[in-house]
């Protein structure tokens, strides 16, 4: 019972360690049609919970040539058909002269403490597109657009695994767990079987253990 015990606490260090090695991490995109990023057929950001997301607007030194634009999230359908007409825009970049750029950041959360923000849950996808034409006049043009001509439009995909370690929801599992190693009910149970755990099996068992803990 010792080994085993032993066992739990050694794995549960690493457990701690493996889990809140995830750190949040920020990306950023440059939000203009220009962005090789969009070249590709299909552009996807893959991110997790907790991350964010800066979408940076086009900013220019009184260039001749500047970009307008807006930002959406949108169905998968309107995603496919450069569609806007029953949205609101995330953002606007209509600033593109501005003493910095404009910057909108996006959370990557399951829950928001403001109305109307994007909610996100792991293992979905969600579709980020600009129908705008580029020009100033067509800032709010809602179909076809840059996300037909320059392919604008963006993917991000949530992923499922290697999710935070959250050390209050499991602490209650984890405590449950420990009573019932050490309960000498279970011993006896143990006992009067006559089995006997092989310590390649308590490792494995509690991994599997742990694994689903951090997942």
């Amino acid at each position: 019972m010792l080994r085993l015990i032993f066992i739990y606490f050694l794995l549960n260090q690493i457990h701690l360690s493996l889990c809140q090695s995830r750190q949040r991490h920020n990306y950023q995109i440059e939000w203009n049609s220009s962005n090789t990023f969009f070249q590709s057929k299909l552009s996807v950001l893959n991110v997790r919970l907790g991350d964010t997301v800066d979408f940076i607007c086009p900013h220019y030194n009184r260039s001749s040539s500047m970009e307008y634009n807006t930002l959406y999230l949108v169905s998968e359908i309107d995603y496919n058909l450069c569609f806007t007409e029953n949205y609101q825009p995330l953002f606007r970049c209509d600033q593109p002269y501005s003493s910095k750029p404009l910057i909108y950041t996006l959370s990557i959360s399951k829950y928001l403490p403001y109305p109307n923000l994007p909610e996100f849950f792991d293992g979905h996808s969600y579709y980020f597109i600009s129908t705008s034409n580029g020009q100033q006049t067509g800032i709010n043009q809602k179909f076809d657009g840059l996300c037909r001509t320059k392919n604008f439009r963006l993917i991000v995909d949530v992923q499922k695994y290697y999710r935070r370690y959250s050390k209050i929801d499991n602490s209650q599992y984890r405590n449950k767990i420990q009573k019932q190693l050490s309960n000498p009910t279970n011993k006896k149970l143990i006992s009067s079987n006559n089995t006997r755990l092989s310590s390649s099996m308590i490792f494995l068992l509690l991994s599997s253990l742990f694994l689903y803990l951090c997942s």
